[in-house]
């Protein structure tokens, strides 16, 4: 045998994977009425609540992309999808010549509380069998995404 697990449910990476895969359709299937990608989604409720922590004076896509932790140029592309539909704005940084300021349009705003609405719900719903453990599992996750 190739591998030392005796079964798939034993590798830690294979799990995620299958429930990375269950997780990512759930969320397909509450953000199609918005007619969103789980990127675009994140990138724009991102954006949003960045720039709500910084008083609306903007974000630079270097700090979303942290933010996210996604790759600067496919954040570059999904911000592309989101301008064009008319969701965020990007303008010169008055500072710095390399870098855009990247704000949420009052439709942009309004399309991504909406549907962090359905997100969050789904979200709920996906978990819920973990009761108190949530937390735990969010430790975890945590821990993963900070390496």
């Amino acid at each position: 045998m190739s591998s030392k697990f005796s079964n798939a449910e034993e590798s830690p990476g294979f799990m995620l994977w299958q429930v990375t895969n269950v997780w990512q359709k759930a969320m397909r299937k509450a953000l199609d009425p918005y007619e969103l990608t789980h990127p675009q989604f994140v990138l724009l409720f991102s954006c949003k609540w960045l720039n709500e922590k910084n008083d609306h004076t903007g974000i630079t896509q270097i700090q979303l992309a942290q933010h996210a932790q996604m790759d600067v140029n496919v954040t570059s592309q999904v911000l592309r999808t989101l301008e064009k539909k008319g969701y965020i704005e990007r303008r010169s940084h008055p500072t710095d010549s390399r870098a855009n300021v990247i704000t949420v349009t009052k439709t942009g705003d309004e399309i991504a509380s909406q549907a962090v609405q359905a997100v969050e719900e789904e979200d709920r719903a996906f978990f819920s069998d973990l009761g108190n453990e949530i937390g735990h599992l969010n430790r975890i996750l945590k821990q993963l995404a900070h390496r």
